[in-house]
């Protein structure tokens, strides 16, 4: 049975200060002082009757931080943080670039499993381009690696955009749509119905949760967010 994953979005980073048109620039920023501490609050929102049995990230500095902030008590039983190449940014921004796998390394040592961080990927070519082929490719790979995990639950801290990718959320030109798959079945029948429900942009720290569903004769998969990964979002603040 494929994994129930939780996807987390990274917490503040410089990039993110104004201004940000001239931050933006900043080659794989860390997070700031802000951000540290928001991981550290968020880690106690996030549910203990949640088990994790994987912590990944992409391998951008912000998002191994936000890893390492949010899921510190639980990284002592199951470190290294798993870093997934297919899981970075949807720009070629410097901010959105990550560094080389051996300086990556030299800043988190152990903590960090980087036997995924292939030469290139820091390349913003090829698959790893920021166009909407590439994107919605590198999407496909990244699901069919996560569906394959012999693990039950698996967290994956990551990037807002390419979330919307990873999610199908996205037409066919690369444009965010704000949609997701919402599975409905038929009182007392077998099939499926999808329809459509409103995901919103996602926020620094913020967290949904979904399953695999099958969706085409081809074996195509979509994640299917939790009802109640919907319901804790449209939650007034």
């Amino acid at each position: 049975m494929p994994p129930h994953i939780y996807l987390v979005r990274h917490g503040q980073g410089y990039h993110q200060l104004e201004p940000t048109d001239r931050n933006q620039y900043l080659p794989d920023p860390a997070l700031t002082d802000e951000g540290i501490d928001r991981c550290k609050y968020f880690a106690k929102q996030f549910p203990k009757a949640v088990h994790l049995d994987l912590i990944c990230a992409s391998p951008l500095q912000r998002t191994i931080q936000t890893a390492k902030y949010t899921f510190a008590e639980r990284l002592e039983q199951i470190a290294p943080i798993v870093l997934l190449p297919y899981a970075q940014e949807a720009t070629d921004l410097p901010s959105d670039t990550g560094s080389e796998r051996a300086v990556i390394e030299q800043w988190f040592g152990k903590l960090v499993d980087a036997s995924l961080v292939e030469e290139g990927w820091n390349s913003n070519a090829g698959i790893y381009a920021p166009t909407p082929e590439a994107l919605k490719q590198r999407a496909s790979k990244l699901r069919a690696w996560l569906q394959a995990r012999p693990e039950k639950t698996v967290a994956v801290v990551g990037h807002g955009n390419f979330w919307h990718y990873l999610t199908g959320e996205v037409d066919e030109n690369g444009k965010q749509t704000s949609k997701s798959f919402l599975p409905l079945r038929e009182c007392g029948r077998e099939e499926i119905l999808l329809t459509w429900i409103i995901a919103p942009y996602w926020s620094n720290n913020e967290w949904r949760s979904y399953t695999f569903l099958e969706a085409g004769e081809d074996g195509s998969v979509v994640l299917q967010e939790d009802g109640e990964s919907v319901a804790r979002r449209e939650k007034p603040n």
